[in-house]
């Protein structure tokens, strides 16, 4: 059975990234400045969220690429790249800070080999006796 994902909801943020470029994040990928992504402590590793600041009213979508944060009562961890892509020149100025995060569940349709005609049926007139 699936694992439910969270419902959207305004959430506390924080950002991470300048003292940890470099290192790997739990995706594997390595941390660098352009890196565009978020961090959760249990949303699947590359799941999507998106992200909207009620403030900018901008709206992206972001990668789970990193586990955390653990700090306070924040849900989310926004990289330096992901704060730059809603708007703010660095992390010092994104803060501490409530944002809109709905997970994005995808769900890819298997294919079975079956064919199916979606057409409107046509109207045919009968007539009456």
């Amino acid at each position: 059975m699936a694992e439910a994902l969270p419902f959207a909801a305004m959430v506390q943020t924080s950002s991470y990234g300048p003292g940890l470029y470099g290192n790997p994040t739990a995706s594997g990928t390595k941390l660098t400045p352009t890196t565009r992504g978020v961090a959760h402590k249990s949303l699947p590793l590359g799941s999507l969220v998106n992200i909207k600041d009620p403030k900018s009213g901008k709206i992206i979508t972001a990668p789970v690429i990193d586990r955390g944060p653990y700090h306070g009562n924040r849900e989310y961890d926004l990289t330096t790249q992901t704060t730059r892509d809603l708007g703010y020149k660095d992390y010092k100025q994104f803060g501490v800070r409530k944002l809109d995060v709905t997970p994005v569940k995808k769900t890819k349709i298997p294919n079975l080999g079956i064919k199916v005609d979606m057409s409107i049926p046509k109207i045919i007139q009968t007539r009456r006796k």
